[in-house]
């Protein structure tokens, strides 16, 4: 700042008064420049000039510290090519500038600069164009750079800050108002006079219109506020309401304060105002909520607390002085001292603990459970604590709030819920009952440690893996069981099972399994549990009660077999008897031959009956014990079919009945002896059981692999329930009592003998229509093998050589020798027993020894095979050929006598034709080679 002060010259002074006043003007020029240096400090101005023509000039100090560069010696300013680099110039503020320089006056401009080292100052430049001299024609320019680059910062932040108010009030939905203390004007903005509900108007409104529109209720707490804030001069606010447009009440908050003059007179009130409405709503919502809440935390005996770290006390609800059986009228207490008043003695130390814990700890849930003593009854109750700490805030201090619940009843049920597992667990391990666990999976499967005891390993209870599950189970049952376990869990179903399981020393034993799913409240399967046990001894005797039922069923089975055998064995004996009788008693009457011839033509066919169901009975037998003997060949069926009919055509013509041979095709791979055997069963089965004037059918077919065999009739039929049947043996389906001959066994040899060829026999029926049988065997190549060859017979043999026959049954020893009788030339000596037959075959050895030895397999004092076994000792008839003659005729009894060493097995009864070929064939004679 320059002195302006006149100095009056007074050119009489002398020297000396001169130099005072130089002094004088020096110091007041030094004091100057420090104030222009201060002021330039302050605002960072510089001062620069510059002549017009070169734009050469000088910077003081505070130029360079504007501009960032460095200062030059004496104050030369730099070049303006150098500062006009660092100008960021703004459209055509240099040529503005340049432009001035040609013209005295005074300018003004703004300009924001770049630093060389980066940083922007906006600066204020103001400068004046000296008129040209004679010494400066060009004219010089003086003036100041003030660094504003704050201002314009704050500038900006304040432009920013009204931006953002003025968003927020938008948005906000707030207005502002303004009530004029002179007037008495209310003038409230755009926003304002919606809320309120008026149109806006630059002059606003009367304060009897502003009131008009609020609630009567609400115009007295008005006028009371803004008579407080007029007396103390504080912001006040209050909540009026104002009508909604759709009807109803708008909730708004007014606030209000009180505006003064320089002075310190009130001007008038200003303030905001919003709609609260949403929060009044949700305040109500939740004074609602919270009264519900009151109510259900009552009504489910709730107790409910809050505390805070800067409040002595908790706040309870009615529910926590009851459960507590605390007096409501003594108010609530701290949480330490409502631990000490009401935990039990053995319980307190452990939740004064837990609870100074929690509430120092980290924030989030806690639980504490324990007992309390009631003060107001001395009952011992259980009571949980649960509750969340929340973390102090810069608004809110470290808070907690919980509930409290009475879980005596629970702790109770708990208890027995424990002693019953106890004595569950004792019960288990005293019946030896392991228990196990699973989740849905079942990959993570929990077993006890009796799980392991019941596979005969010693461990605790753990985890099993499914590997290890398997490995216990019996590898027979494995596949089975654990394909069943899957099925019935895929299903959620109930499983239950017994299986074999191997203990490591080897030991097998049986395990009973049961297990349930376990299911979620939604019905839903979240894992299964169940339970093993040893069933050994049970399922021992459960074997053995089915191995008696079995035995005795069998044991009833044979005797009505046996039964029924008998049956079948007395009917032809009854004629052999009875005839063989009548014979004796005719002896003396030689003129009745014919009566005679039928007798004994009687007795025969008994005979044979007799015969045949033997053979029928043991061929029974061997198929029942895989022991039939086939000869598995290609049969032709137009053969074997012609050589069946031949058989039983007399039999048909005696019924009166038609025999129709049908197609026939193909080659079968069978016995062809066993399977004319079939064909003649079913044949005289489809004759016996026809009606008079009926018909049998007989063919073959081909199919596939297979050649169908059938025989069809026109009988009367078989139910269908009842078809099965016709192949049990000895069962008849009644036709016992229709006076028709029948053993009962022939569809069930039939049956036995066609399966053993790798066949099968099936039958269809229908009552009134007829019957019809049919074979499936399997196809052969056709062959032209004759059924015809198939049948042997004997020959006339001149046969000679001596025979040593061992029995002790005169009958049978006579009946050979009588039939030997037809061969001349054949010797028979007979031994009655083991004994006297090995020293009559040394005897005859020394002579001539017999060409061949018959013997019966049960002699009194020794078995046929000790008979055979002495006679190979001896060297003297170790060479004798042996054949057994005998009634054993089972499948097992034929092999052991071949495989000992007898040459052929012959079986009784004997037939004279079969015994003369075999003596004809083993001595040599012309039908050996038949």
């Amino acid at each position: 700042m320059t002195d302006t002060t006149a100095v009056p010259h007074d050119p009489d002074d002398d020297p000396a008064a001169l130099r005072a006043r130089i002094a004088q003007l020096e110091a007041r020029l030094a004091r100057t420049e420090e104030r222009l240096e201060l002021v330039q400090a302050f605002t960072l101005t510089g001062i620069f000039e510059r002549d017009a023509a070169t734009m050469h000039g000088h910077w003081d100090r505070w130029m360079y510290e504007i501009w960032g560069l460095p200062q030059a010696s004496e104050g030369q300013a730099p070049g303006y090519t150098e500062t006009s680099q660092c100008v960021v110039w703004e459209g055509d503020g240099e040529s503005r500038l340049l432009g001035s320089l040609g013209h005295a006056g005074t300018y003004r401009q703004r300009i924001r600069i770049r630093r060389p080292d980066g940083q922007e100052r906006h600066l204020n430049t103001q400068w004046k164009v000296m008129p040209p001299t004679p010494e400066r024609p060009a004219g010089r320019a003086i003036g100041i750079n003030t660094d504003v680059t704050e201002v314009y910062d704050l500038a900006n932040k304040a432009a920013a800050l009204r931006a953002e108010l003025d968003v927020a009030l938008t948005v906000g939905g707030i207005g502002v108002w303004r009530q004029d203390l002179a007037t008495m004007r209310v003038t409230p903005d755009v926003r304002g006079c919606e809320l309120i509900g008026v149109p806006y108007q630059d002059s606003g409104m009367s304060l009897e219109e502003a009131r008009a529109r609020i609630h009567p209720d609400d115009v007295v707490h008005t006028a009371a506020s803004a008579e407080h804030t007029l007396r103390t001069g504080e912001t006040t606010d209050m909540q009026l309401r104002y009508p909604a447009p759709g009807g109803g009440w708008r909730h708004v908050l007014l606030r209000r304060a009180l505006q003064r003059d320089p002075e310190g007179r009130p001007l008038g009130f200003v303030g905001v105002i919003m709609d609260v409405s949403a929060r009044v709503e949700s305040e109500r919502r939740l004074q609602e909520a919270a009264r519900r809440l009151d109510m259900a935390a009552d009504a489910a005996q709730v107790g409910l607390w809050s505390a805070q770290a800067d409040h002595p006390l908790p706040s309870w609800n009615a529910r926590m002085y009851s459960l507590l059986g605390l007096d409501p009228a003594a108010g609530p207490l701290p949480l330490r001292k409502a631990i000490e008043r009401c935990a039990h003695p053995d319980d307190r130390v452990r939740v004064l603990e837990e609870s100074q814990r929690w509430w120092r700890g980290v924030p989030g849930a806690y639980e504490v459970e324990f007992r309390i003593v009631r003060p107001s009854d001395g009952q011992t109750r259980w009571l949980v604590l649960r509750g969340r700490i929340e973390a102090e805030s810069d608004d809110r201090p470290r808070r907690s709030e919980g509930v409290a619940l009475d879980t005596t009843a629970h702790q109770t049920a708990l208890r027995q819920l424990r002693e019953t597992v106890e004595r569950m667990s004792l019960t288990t391990r005293a019946v030896g009952l392991g228990t196990w666990s699973s989740d849905v999976t079942r990959d993570n499967v929990l077993w006890d440690a009796q799980m392991f005891r019941l596979r005969g390993v010693d461990s605790a209870a753990r985890t099993v893996t499914r590997d290890e599950r398997r490995a216990f189970v019996h590898p027979e049952d494995r596949d089975a069981v654990i394909s069943a376990q899957n099925d019935w869990i895929r299903d959620g179903e109930t499983w239950r099972d017994v299986f074999r399981v191997v203990w490591p020393d080897g030991q097998v034993r049986w395990i009973t399994s049961h297990s349930v799913p376990l299911l979620d409240e939604r019905g839903r399967i979240e894992g299964r549990i169940g339970v093993n046990w040893d069933s050994t001894d049970v399922h021992l005797a459960s074997q053995a009660r089915r191995d008696r039922e079995l035995a005795v069923a069998e044991s009833l089975a044979k005797s009505q077999a046996m039964s029924r055998i008998s049956h079948e064995l007395r009917t032809p004996l009854n004629a052999i008897l009875g005839f063989t009788q009548l014979l004796r008693l005719a002896e003396g009457d030689p003129d009745d031959p014919v009566r005679r011839d039928q007798w004994l033509a009687l007795v025969e066919d008994a005979a044979r009956h007799l015969l045949v169901l033997i053979d029928d009975v043991l061929d029974l037998t061997r198929a029942e014990l895989n022991g039939l003997k086939l000869e598995a060949t290609a049969v032709r069926c137009d053969d074997i079919l012609d050589a069946a009919l031949a058989l039983v055509l007399d039999g048909a013509e005696r019924q009166g009945l038609k025999l129709r041979r049908e197609t026939v095709e193909g080659t079968v791979k069978a016995d062809p002896v066993r399977l004319r055997q079939v064909l003649l069963n079913l044949l005289s089965n489809a004759i016996k059981y026809n009606r008079s004037g009926g018909e049998v059918r007989i063919g073959a077919q081909v199919l596939g692999d297979e050649v169908e065999i059938y025989v069809a009739d026109t009988g009367h039929g078989i139910a269908p329930e009842r078809l099965q049947q016709a192949f049990q043996p000895f069962n008849r389906l009644g036709a016992e009592a229709t006076g028709i001959e029948g053993s009962g066994i022939g569809l069930a040899v039939a049956k036995a003998l066609v399966e053993a060829m790798g066949g099968r026999i099936e039958a269809r029926s229908e009552p009134g229509i007829g019957s019809r049988f049919s074979l499936r065997l399997p196809r052969a190549d056709d062959s032209p093998r004759s059924a015809a060859a198939q049948r042997d017979g004997p020959a006339e043999s001149a046969t000679e050589g001596m025979v040593l026959y061992i029995e002790d049954n005169e009958v049978n020893a006579l009946l050979v020798r009588e039939m030997l009788a037809l061969r001349p030339g054949v010797l028979l000596e007979i031994a009655v027993d083991g004994a006297s037959g090995l020293e009559l075959a040394r005897e005859l050895a020394r002579n001539t020894a017999p060409s061949l030895v018959l013997v019966d397999m049960q002699l009194p004092d020794m078995t046929g095979h000790d008979v055979l076994r002495r006679l190979r000792s001896d060297p003297a008839t170790a060479a004798l050929r042996c054949v057994a003659l005998s009634a054993n005729a089972t499948p097992a009894d034929i092999d052991a006598a071949l495989a000992a060493g007898f040459a052929e097995y012959w079986t009784k009864p004997i037939d004279w034709q079969p015994l003369l070929a075999g003596i004809d064939r083993l001595l040599g004679g012309p039908a050996a080679s038949a």
